[in-house]
């Protein structure tokens, strides 16, 4: 099955989704990786997530050379908790990773907001909001703003600099495997660079500017998430928000996992860690 499957699916995603660009990738962790790789961290950039997450969105601050800086969740929403962060802010942070769950999305306003005004990238871990939306009702706290805003709703994953998603068969828009990198507008993050990065770091046949890997989606699994945005947006939309944080499994928040503990990496987020012991003793 020639490539240009995969060209038509992004092209297909980036107009539905209104962002600058798509990447069709092989796993929602994959797109993490390739974003948070084309930072080119240094030993002591610092990224700050929430650990009420599955471990592939802090993995991917690691293995791309970053080191995660965890912020507690708000109690009610159980998505990271905006009032946290700016304490968490330090010369060393390089980008927040929101993660959007349950179908439910992350104060999204105010993280840009704090994005904004601390010139921090924002990378969106949208692998369980594909289809949710948020309202903008103000416009970005600074000027001139890397972002613009438009008054009204913004769909998970757009709008950050970067978006990720999975289409992992647990989710509620699946291709079985697979997953997507919106470049979203204005980015201050570079696509082309993120885009080579997921083919070996090719700039042109054989022309490997970056260091990169093979993070390109099969063709196949491409057809069918062509096919699905085609038909069954009604169907996706309809999931978002049935699942709520008792069908969770997280059993420790991220930073109690031995490989964790091994390498010195530590948080104090209290709510989240009582999340995780409700989830895990019920």
């Amino acid at each position: 099955m020639p490539a240009v499957v995969r060209k038509i699916f992004e092209e297909e995603f980036t107009k539905r989704f209104g962002v600058v660009d798509s990447i069709a990738v092989n796993s929602g962790t994959s797109a993490l990786i390739a974003a948070l790789w084309s930072l080119d961290l240094q030993p002591g950039d610092e990224v700050i997530t929430t650990p009420f997450t599955f471990i592939a969105t802090t993995n991917a601050i690691l293995i791309a050379g970053g080191t995660p800086v965890f912020v507690d969740i708000d109690p009610v929403s159980k998505l990271i908790d905006p009032g946290k962060i700016e304490e968490a802010i330090s010369s060393k942070t390089r980008a927040i990773v929101p993660v959007h769950l349950y179908g439910r999305m992350c104060d999204m306003p105010s993280i840009m907001d704090i994005a904004s005004r601390e010139r921090i990238l924002v990378i969106e871990d949208a692998a369980q909001a594909f289809g949710a939306s948020c309202r903008f009702d103000h416009e970005p706290m600074m000027e001139p703003c890397a972002h613009e805003y438009s008054k009204g709703s913004m769909k998970a994953g757009t709008i950050g600099d970067v978006g990720c998603f999975s289409f992992y068969k647990t989710k509620n828009f699946s291709t079985f495997e697979g997953g997507m990198i919106t470049i979203n507008y204005p980015s201050r993050m570079d696509g082309e660079k993120i885009r080579a990065i997921c083919d070996q770091g090719q700039l042109g046949k054989y022309n490997h500017e970056f260091v990169g890997f093979n993070f390109r989606m099969a063709e196949p699994l491409c057809l069918i998430g062509l096919e699905k945005l085609k038909i069954h947006e009604r169907a996706y939309m309809a999931e978002l928000g049935m699942r709520d944080e008792s069908h969770g499994h997280y059993p420790n928040v991220v930073y109690e996992q031995p490989a964790y503990r091994l390498r010195g990496i530590t948080g104090d987020c209290p709510i989240a860690e009582s999340a995780a012991r409700d989830i895990r003793d019920r």
